[in-house]
């Protein structure tokens, strides 16, 4: 028989271990071996001072594991995806009624800005109409008055 060994750091108490394994149950280090049986003839195997593991077998048992925690990680991300999915929608639903409740109140304040500013248009032309009256009527007829103040009321809108 042909020996070389294989080792790894694994503790572990007497039980069934699945996939490759680097030590035994007992702490030694496990060596691989090559039967020679008629039954199983080359077929390799590890083996320590109390057991013995075929190698096809514990790679097989790796391939199941590693196959087992795909399939785990495929589910954990499909439920990730899922959660961040309704995650986004509630925040989305969040946004959409923040943004109504914004334009509302942007709508409100340009209501009022518009206000104000029309009536502090309307109180600069009663202050200039009230400056300039005294001294435009004694000048100029009261026909030609009116058309000179729409005049410049039009001016001022502009």
């Amino acid at each position: 028989m042909s020996s070389s060994s294989s080792a790894t750091s694994h503790q572990g108490s007497r039980k069934t271990v699945y996939g490759v394994q680097t030590r035994c149950w007992c702490e030694q280090g496990l060596d691989t071996w090559v039967s020679e049986t008629k039954e199983n003839p080359y077929r390799r195997f590890y083996r320590c001072k109390i057991a013995l593991q075929w190698v096809d077998e514990a790679l097989l048992d790796e391939i199941r594991m590693v196959d087992a925690k795909r399939l785990d990680l495929i589910h954990d991300l499909q439920r990730l995806a899922e959660n961040t999915k309704v995650t986004l929608e509630s925040q989305r639903s969040w946004i959409v009624g923040l943004d109504e409740e914004l334009r509302k109140e942007i709508n409100v304040n340009l209501l009022q800005l518009t206000t104000t500013i029309d009536e502090a248009t309307r109180q600069m032309k009663e202050e200039i109409d009230a400056k300039l009256n005294p001294h435009i009527s004694s000048m100029i007829p009261t026909n030609d008055l009116i058309q000179i103040r729409q005049q410049l009321w039009q001016s001022l809108e502009l």
